[in-house]
């Protein structure tokens, strides 16, 4: 909701973004399978379901039987690399299979910084550019801590005068306690106001960074044959339902995330597809349009279609988890939760988009038994990449593993 893309009325600028968008494709209700990044990321390199993957512990590590987009395209021929700023997405975890190049910044001690990723990213590019290539950038910016430069700070909060408890290298500790029951910590309306401010101004600085990266392919000549994919794998709360961060709920501000894909000559320009998707649909639309046959272990199928405008079979949804506790299904309009405790929640997002108000149990009956039928069907399947289909079969199987966790 701070990119005009998706919220025209962002205060926000981002001008590499609002660009991008204009020239692809964007999916305007893409919904990430978890709410915090091991879950998530794993989904959106495997093609997996939380359920199927099972990232789901602070622990949990990728087996060495899953197949990430990385290696399938490094047996098509590309050549891979990893820019990654986060460390969950680390060797610890298993995300180091099938890279030429690996790199972990905050496990090596570099600088996370996106000036800093962006530019290695493009420096490996250079070198490999006469190669068929894939490349994964993940950035931290806008992430705890919330620190951008003065200059960008200002746009959003030119006070020089606040002395609260909002300082920029504190956010993290702020953040924690603040989610806290009952908090430590209690923001007022000028930390809110700092608070928001300072994330605002990461989301700009970051943006401009990442026009910088893509001009550097405009440079090298890259861009009419090089498919660009920009997505994010949460989203980030502050004070919509009582809580800040991520990693705690299922609701929009969590769950709901950017998706957009360029392709010139191929993806036309200024689309945009009101449908529920998930994330984890990545790998296969990637594949797609590379040319190259799909992974054969991906539970998700390619959104090209609806790209280019054509009808697709099935039914339109996306299921998001929250560990076992929470199971989530999304269509265009209605969103359906089931909690642990087998109570359920119904919001129309289409009248109440930041889920103010829960539906009562006897309304929409048609909606709800939507809802639970395709809930009920897909949790139920053990072919999850086939979850629709009568004749289930025994689908994906990943071992568990976990890290050792000092």
């Amino acid at each position: 909701d701070k990119l005009r893309p998706f919220n025209p009325r962002s205060r926000v600028e981002a001008p590499t973004i609002d660009a991008l968008a204009q020239a692809g494709a964007v999916f305007e209700l893409a919904q990430s399978p978890e709410n915090w990044t091991k879950p998530s990321v794993a989904s959106v390199l495997t093609g997996l379901y939380p359920m199927t993957h099972r990232q789901k512990t602070e622990s949990s590590s990728l087996p060495p039987s899953a197949v990430l987009l990385s290696e399938h395209l490094k047996e098509q021929g590309f050549r891979t690399a990893s820019f990654i700023a986060n460390g969950y997405v680390s060797d610890r975890f298993g995300f180091n299979q099938g890279w030429d190049h690996y790199t972990n910044y905050i496990r090596e001690g570099k600088s996370t910084e996106a000036e800093n990723v962006f530019a290695e990213a493009a420096t490996w590019i250079e070198a490999n550019r006469g190669e068929r290539f894939f490349t994964y950038i993940q950035t931290i910016d806008p992430h705890v801590p919330y620190d951008p430069p003065a200059e960008y700070l200002r746009r959003y909060d030119a006070r020089t005068d606040y002395a609260g408890q909002v300082q920029p290298r504190m956010t993290p500790d702020l953040l924690v306690g603040a989610k806290r029951n009952p908090p430590t910590v209690v923001f007022d309306e000028s930390d809110r106001r700092r608070l928001d401010a300072l994330h605002d101004g990461e989301i700009t600085q970051h943006d401009h960074f990442f026009g910088r990266f893509l001009a550097k392919l405009e440079e090298l000549g890259l861009t009419e044959d090089t498919l660009v994919v920009v997505v994010s794998d949460h989203g980030e709360e502050f004070n919509d339902h009582g809580s800040y961060g991520h990693g705690h709920s299922v609701y929009q501000e969590l769950l709901h995330v950017p998706l957009m894909f360029r392709l010139p000559g191929r993806i036309p320009a200024n689309v945009r597809i009101p449908h529920a998707v998930s994330t984890l649909n990545i790998p296969a639309t990637v594949t797609e349009f590379l040319g190259v046959p799909a992974m054969g272990t991906q539970e998700g199928y390619s959104l090209a279609n609806m790209m280019l405008g054509v009808n697709a079979p099935g039914p339109r949804v996306a299921f998001s988890d929250f560990q076992d506790e929470r199971r989530v299904i999304t269509t265009s309009r209605w969103k359906f939760i089931v909690r642990g405790n087998l109570t359920s929640t119904l919001f129309d997002l289409q009248q109440d988009p930041r889920e103010r108000q829960q539906l009562p149990a006897g309304a929409s009956p048609v909606a709800q038994r939507f809802c639970r039928v395709m809930l009920s069907q897909f949790l139920g399947s053990t072919d999850r990449g086939n979850w629709t289909g009568s004749q289930q079969g025994r689908g994906t199987q990943l071992e568990a593993s976990d890290a050792v966790m000092d």
